[in-house]
């Protein structure tokens, strides 16, 4: 009589397979397909959220990008226009006693092209134009007064000699300087009494240097070429708006 063989299954440990306890079911891994993208195991709780570590960097300050600078045809066209303001000016000036409201003119016309970047426009101009001409005519009066007396002091008709020459020479050049500002606070704002812009120019002497030096520039400028004599107005009195804003507050 033989007994049957039994097989008895090798423990778990024992083979080579292992096999999942009968409450939890094998899990399969899966191979992530063209429609399923692979998910990479994270090892965040459920209440907190897995975060990436970042490095600060170091905290500069926010620059503020240059401005744009203009380019080769708004200089040209800004020259045109400056080159055309003082032939205007030059123009309205041939009676000489409308030198002062031509002058002031300009200087509005100059301050309204280089704040809004064009020409403003010509009625308001020609207004203050006629409204400037009898309050200049004393600005106008203490101009031939000054050049009379330089002409005097150097011809020998006044006592005085090199030195008193001097003297009035570098008077008449830095009282050309406060003309200068004065002009700049009447193109600023038209409406403003000569005597008020005269007063205001007077108390800003470091300004009235500055713009006396440019007007003697100008004025050699033009003395060595007389044919661009009506472009260096133009030009000049663009260079004492763009001084002026910057030294007189």
């Amino acid at each position: 009589m033989t007994i049957p063989h039994r097989e008895h299954p090798l423990p778990p440990a024992l083979s080579g397979t292992a096999q999942a306890p009968p409450d939890r079911p094998t899990e399969t891994p899966t191979t992530a397909g063209p429609d399923r993208p692979t998910e990479t195991p994270t090892t965040a709780g459920p209440d907190r959220p897995t975060e990436t570590p970042t490095t600060a960097g170091p905290d500069w300050p926010a620059e503020e990008p240059p401005p744009a600078r203009p380019d080769w045809r708004e200089r040209l066209t800004l020259a045109t226009d400056l080159a055309l303001i003082g032939l205007a000016v030059t123009v309205l000036a041939l009676p000489l006693v409308t030198a002062p409201a031509a002058l002031a003119t300009g200087s509005a016309a100059v301050h309204g092209r280089y704040s809004d970047g064009r020409l403003p426009p010509w009625r308001p101009l020609l207004r203050q134009y006629r409204r400037s001409i009898l309050p200049g005519l004393p600005g106008l009066l203490a101009a031939v007064v000054l050049v009379i007396d330089l002409v005097a002091v150097r011809g020998g008709s006044v006592p005085g000699g090199p030195v008193l020459l001097a003297v009035t020479a570098l008077a008449t050049i830095w009282l050309a300087g406060v003309a200068a500002l004065v002009l700049v606070a009447l193109g600023r704002d038209p409406d403003l009494p000569w005597l008020t812009a005269a007063r205001w120019a007077g108390n800003r002497p470091k300004c009235a240097t500055a713009l006396a030096g440019l007007g003697l520039i100008a004025f050699f400028l033009a003395l060595a070429v007389p044919v661009t004599f009506p472009v260096v107005i133009g030009f000049h009195l663009f260079a004492i708006h763009m001084v002026s804003d910057r030294l007189a507050r």
